[in-house]
């Protein structure tokens, strides 16, 4: 998603002349932009005079005491205006302890109305003026949407308004995740299996961590797996489908290792031997004297930095929100902290306004917050500037323990910031659908839904917001296999249909044939083919290859899976008459059927790709996500006899491999949860052990890739990350977890 700078000018002139019902509306927007979810918008006679409360997720059962407040007031009358909130709010029966105040004004000597709202109602007053509107607007890209959509018809009255707007600039060059995550996975286009079993061992300890034989504390396979996806959100689809393997692995003994985990195989209950449960106690042990020196470090800086004596107290409190604010930025952020941390990269943009932005959030999620004053957090800011800027050996080997953990998570498709752009890419998607995908997906319709591969991944695509296609070659493509297949079937399979075993049915090289049988012997429904047959379309229009079948087949498809509809004459538009014909007659002459019709089809999708592209000025878009339309199919032949087209094309081939969107938008959990679980997860010891596994020589392949990043110029790494994705939707070559 792009972010279109908003100029100094342009944002002065439109906040300028904005009311106070119209700037409450698009601040609403945008600080739910921000602040995603938890934030809560209010309005009304009996909301306490407040716009909006945070409330997180970890908190539901807790009373909101961060409130949001958006006004117009001039700087001589913001005091009055918070000091008239706090009191509306308390008389509303709330209890405010932070309050996020943003203003279309500029308010100087905003410590010293902090330091008052303190004294006077022991309410934290964070201030988001004009200035720093601004650069949420230039950051955010869905904030810098809102805002532009909300303002457009300011915007185009203006005269010669463009001028006011700079360049496009995409949100995911401003952090090196995706650029650097995107050569990773290039390069690394073998399954991770080897990696995925260390972790998997590891929180399969973890797991196990409390049992013990001797006092009957046992866990079901089951239970194993909930805890293990509960800190591990990619785990669902990542590890636990070799859970079974893994146990049954570690549950043998070993040589000269002995039992690491015991199967008790009656009850299917698994615990840990007391050798196991010794070992890993003594390196839980190590990670938690290694992180009460840090903490002890953050307490040392943070007494000497304050003017005034702190009492022990507010001491603890300032060690808390420091030590939360550092496992927040590596959250956010940890490839680029751990690459300034090793000196890849010279300078790093931690300014006072984003360190503050992220313990503000630290703070709107502590119950404490009603006892942290203004100069506390002032000090907290320095503490954390001197952690990050220079950091103590001791220091430094606790935030390495953090950088590896959080690359170990990048390496595992968990990085928010890496699902937040896959999430949005897949939004601008617009996929030609093959016909072995739709046969698959036919096929599937009877089953669980948990088994309906393709299908699932179809309706993922719909709603990130992908565009799917139908086109008229592979509509007639579909019907006339579906018509081979009924004339099969009734031919060859129902006479004999007494005596086959389950043995021949597997054999059958029609999928839609194989699904039938299994359905009525695994599903336990006697229908007959017909039924089966008349869940797409009405059998007879079939037999009689009519009009009437096809168009039932492109109706259910299209409703089914939102699907748009192209004729041939539509497709065909644009599309070198000449070299498709060419290509089908390659195709004809290559294949032993001499199938013509499959054969053109082929052709007239590979030139559709292209044609579509073009129609729609796809290369000409440099927003990071690379090329909308695609061929989603596992199609592989006709590649072997279009190098030219595509070298003419400009080097991107036609067919996006379905597994890319399966493992990288499909499985893919909701960053939100992620971000939750990572923050859980890094402080505890078993995240801080998860990260001795991560290949010191991958490690250093990511960290390089911010060098290379960090030289570059934002336009050139979009051009680039665009490049680079392209490429990762057409490798044939790589080797995913997860397969169709």
């Amino acid at each position: 998603m792009e972010i279109q700078i908003v100029s100094d000018k342009l944002f002065e002139y439109l906040i300028s002349n904005v009311s106070g019902d119209h700037f409450e509306s698009v601040a609403k927007k945008i600080f739910g932009a921000a602040y995603g979810d938890e934030y809560v918008p209010l309005g009304g006679m009996h909301d306490g005079g407040a716009d909006g409360f945070y409330l997180p997720r970890v908190s539901a059962a807790k009373k909101p005491d961060t409130f949001f407040q958006f006004s117009v007031t001039d700087s001589e009358r913001a005091k009055n205006k918070v000091n008239r909130t706090i009191e509306s709010l308390r008389k509303a029966g709330r209890t405010p302890r932070h309050i996020i105040y943003s203003t279309t004004e500029h308010l100087p000597k905003q410590d010293l109305l902090i330091s008052d709202i303190f004294d006077e109602h022991e309410v934290l007053l964070v201030i988001r003026d004009r200035e720093r509107l601004k650069q949420l607007v230039n950051s955010n890209a869905q904030a810098n949407r809102l805002f532009l959509g909300f303002f457009a018809p300011d915007i185009d009255a203006l005269k010669n308004s463009a001028k006011f707007l700079h360049g496009a600039v995409n949100q995911f060059v401003q952090d090196p995740t995706v650029f650097v995550l995107l050569d990773y996975e290039l390069k690394d286009r073998f399954s991770k299996s080897q990696l995925h079993k260390k972790i998997l061992d590891s929180l399969i300890y973890w797991a196990l961590r409390d049992t013990d034989p001797d006092a009957g504390k046992f866990l079901k396979r089951s239970i194993i797996a909930q805890t293990i996806e509960a800190v591990f959100p990619t785990a669902a689809f990542l590890l636990i489908p070799h859970l079974d393997g893994r146990l049954k692995e570690l549950s043998q003994k070993s040589s000269g290792e002995g039992w690491r985990v015991r199967h008790h195989k009656k009850e299917d209950l698994f615990c840990l031997p007391f050798e196991m449960r010794k070992k890993l106690a003594e390196r839980a042990i190590e990670e938690s004297v290694l992180q009460e020196t840090f903490i002890d470090s953050i307490k040392r800086r943070l007494t000497s930095t304050a003017k005034e004596g702190l009492s022990e107290e507010v001491v603890g409190l300032g060690v808390e929100l420091i030590f939360a604010s550092v496992h927040e930025y590596f959250v956010e952020q940890g490839l680029i902290l751990a690459a300034f941390l090793s000196n890849k990269v010279a300078t790093i943009h931690i300014s006072d306004q984003i360190v503050e932005e992220q313990v503000c959030r630290v703070l709107a999620k502590s119950q404490s917050k009603s006892k942290v004053s203004p100069s506390l957090i002032a000090n907290s800011l320095r503490v954390l500037r001197g952690i990050f800027y220079e950091p103590s050996d001791e220091e430094r080997r606790y935030l390495g323990y953090l950088s590896r953990t959080s690359l170990l998570y990048m390496t595992l498709q968990s990085a928010p910031k890496m699902i937040e752009y896959f999430n949005q890419m897949g939004g601008n998607f617009r996929l030609l659908v093959g016909t072995d995908l739709l046969v698959k997906s036919i096929s599937e319709q009877h089953l669980p839904a948990e088994r309906q591969q393709v299908t699932a991944l179809l309706r993922v695509c719909i709603e990130i917001g992908a565009k799917l296609v139908l086109t008229e070659p592979v509509l007639n493509e579909l019907f006339t296999h579906l018509h081979a297949v009924d004339l099969e079937y009734r031919y060859h399979y129902l006479p004999n249909e007494a005596y086959l075993s389950p043995e021949e049915v597997s054999e059958c090289d029609r999928i839609l044939i194989r699904a039938y049988y299994y359905y009525r012997v695994g599903g336990g429904a006697r229908i007959s083919w017909d039924k089966f047959i008349g869940s797409l379309l009405d059998p007879d229009s079939l037999r009689a290859k009519s009009d009437k079948g096809r168009n039932e087949l492109r109706g259910l498809l299209v409703q089914r899976f939102h699907m748009e509809y192209l004729s041939n004459k539509e497709i065909e538009t644009g599309v070198d008459q000449d070299g498709m014909h060419a290509l089908a007659d390659k195709l004809i002459r290559q294949r032993a059927d001499k199938k013509h019709e499959l054969s053109i089809n082929d052709a007239k999708m590979v030139y559709a790709t292209y044609a579509q592209r073009q129609k729609h000025k796809e290369s000409a878009k440099y927003d990071g996500f690379g090329f909308r339309t695609w061929w989603l199919t596992k199609e592989t032949q006709v590649l072997n006899f279009t190098a030219a087209l595509v070298v003419k094309e400009g080097g991107v081939p036609y067919i996006m491999r379905p597994e890319f969107i399966l493992n990288f938008v499909v499985m893919a959990p909701k960053a939100a949860h992620v971000r939750e679980t990572f923050r859980e997860l890094l402080p505890s010891t078993v995240g801080l052990q998860l990260g001795q596994h991560l290949a010191p020589e991958t490690m250093q392949q990511l960290l390089a890739g911010t060098e290379e990043w960090a030289s570059l110029s934002p336009e050139r790494v979009s051009v680039i990350i665009g490049d680079r994705v392209n490429k990762l939707k057409y490798d044939r070559f790589k080797r995913y977890t997860s397969n169709i």
